[in-house]
């Protein structure tokens, strides 16, 4: 989800400020307009006595509850109808958290608070009640070619699947080089490179028409993989399209291609789980660095990107450690997943792993689909009244 909203910050403390700064990096409000001001809670009450006030406050208080209500009633007289205000204060009372919450206030936060706060305390704000549950999206990407990552996308897929009594669907965005077709030996009429040809005629219904079903679980939305220039993705299409199938399954396994284009690091930032594949060399650690480097200021709230070794142990002799790449990184690898033949046999039959994993191997995929695939949340939203409502109520209930 992306929020499009107009958001007035209004800080006293450096810390509200560095926080509202970062927020600004944050995939949820990419498209969203911040204006820091100053001055805290007095701050947007000037600031506003002369102009509409956005969709959205947020203000810094010291105040003690009697002089907190003064200004919450001077800055209720100068929002408009529908504005939400979240207010962080220091007052650490759960009495008032609840009071205010329950005049109308959006939220209270005790000071300091971080950005991924912000963030999560905006979402709840803003999320669509009446939603149905959205699905998770978990991303794979490799670190650099022929890491493995489409294969071990594959297979966590499948592994979710089986394993749950969810719907799961696999998109191969690789329009180039995609093997998902070849993966699952399936040879589709559509596929995902027309549906993003013509992103006005996506919809669940085409989407449902397109999608291979493999099963009653996994459904798979496979890529031309035609060594051909495609025109550049546009992020919208990509942003609908998953919106769409985050409506239609509990879990939607996303395989990119290894190109740093511009609707590659949205679907990274955007992912619920967002999983780097890497070898255990050097190469591979100098592009893990500068994809995490790109990747984790941009993800805000959301879990931190997990890195997962592959092809353990296939060149003994000069591969890097696992202890190598934490210290490098700052980062433990997440899951090491062993070389292993059976990939490739298993893709030359069109199949995938299934049983015939076994040992380190089993543990591994197992452990990577734990990691990557946790039951989808549901969507809530407070049940706020529009600010400027609670106005006349303030006082009895303060007084």
């Amino acid at each position: 989800m992306i929020l499009r909203l107009a958001i007035g910050g209004f800080p006293s403390s450096p810390e509200l400020t560095r926080a509202l700064e970062q927020l600004r990096d944050d995939t949820l409000l990419s498209r969203s307009r911040i204006e820091i001001g100053s001055g805290g809670l007095s701050g947007a009450i000037e600031r506003y006595r002369g102009a509409a006030s956005p969709e959205l406050l947020i203000v810094e208080t010291g105040a003690d509850l009697a002089a907190l209500q003064t200004q919450l009633e001077s800055l209720a007289e100068v929002c408009v109808k529908g504005t939400q205000v979240i207010v962080i204060g220091s007052l650490n009372d759960i009495a008032v958290y609840r009071r205010l919450l329950a005049l109308g206030v959006g939220d209270y936060l005790v000071a300091p608070v971080t950005a991924a706060q912000l963030a999560a305390s905006i979402e709840a704000l803003f999320a669509d009640p009446g939603a149905a549950p959205t699905g998770r999206l978990i991303a794979f990407a490799g670190a650099r070619g022929g890491v493995g990552s489409s294969a071990l996308a594959h297979n966590t897929a499948h592994i979710l699947a089986q394993g749950k009594d969810e719907d799961v669907v696999l998109v191969d965005l690789d329009l180039a080089y995609g093997t998902l077709g070849l993966a699952f030996n399936v040879d589709p009429r559509q596929t995902v490179g027309e549906l993003l040809s013509d992103p006005d005629r996506i919809d669940a219904q085409l989407i449902d028409r397109v999608v291979v079903k493999l099963d009653e679980r996994l459904k798979l939305l496979p890529s031309p993989g035609l060594n051909r220039y495609w025109p550049p993705v546009e992020i919208d299409a990509v942003e609908r399209l998953l919106g769409l199938l985050r409506g239609m399954a509990s879990q939607v396994v996303v395989d990119l291609p290894h190109q740093w284009t511009p609707f590659v690091a949205h679907v990274l930032e955007m992912a619920d789980a967002a999983i780097l594949v890497s070898t255990p060399d050097l190469a591979g650690l100098r592009d893990s660095k500068a994809m995490l480097d790109q990747l984790a200021p941009r993800r805000g709230a959301r879990e931190p990107v997990r890195l997962v070794l592959n092809k353990l142990d296939q060149m003994k002799k000069t591969q890097l450690s696992l202890k190598d790449f934490e210290e490098a990184l700052k980062l433990k690898p997440a899951v090491a997943i062993p070389f292993d033949p059976a990939f490739g046999d298993a893709l030359n039959e069109g199949q995938m792993l299934g049983k015939r994993a076994k040992g380190k191997l089993a543990e591994g995929l197992a452990a990577l689909a734990a990691l990557a695939g946790p039951r989808a949340q549901r969507q809530t939203k407070r049940d706020g009244k529009a600010f400027p409502a609670w106005l006349k109520r303030l006082k009895p209930a303060l007084g």
